[in-house]
């Protein structure tokens, strides 16, 4: 995957969480500037960013630490097998 590539998967991809967020009202306050995707909720502060070096996104959380991840067969994983969208499904309540 060259750079525009991931660029464009990667931002759409955040686009796409803070969408799903506020399409649900849930009790989150969603605050997207550029590439960075902060989530105030009761549990604390959720960060997810991408990496372009690296081609990853990254994700802070409060619950469970950090991770990283890259882009595989149309998911994002991290190395132990992990998928975004499920860690914040569980973490957040929200459906992706």
């Amino acid at each position: 995957m060259n750079n525009s590539e991931f660029s464009r998967i990667a931002e759409t991809t955040i686009c796409y969480i803070a969408d799903k967020i506020e399409e649900q009202d849930q009790d989150i306050d969603v605050d997207l500037q550029s590439d960075i995707l902060n989530l105030e909720t009761s549990k604390g502060i959720y960060v997810i960013n991408k990496q372009s070096a690296a081609k990853e996104i990254w994700l802070s959380s409060p619950v469970s630490g950090p991770y990283h991840f890259f882009y595989e067969q149309g998911k994002w994983k991290n190395r132990a097998g992990l998928e975004l969208m499920n860690i914040l499904t569980t973490e957040l309540e929200v459906d992706f």
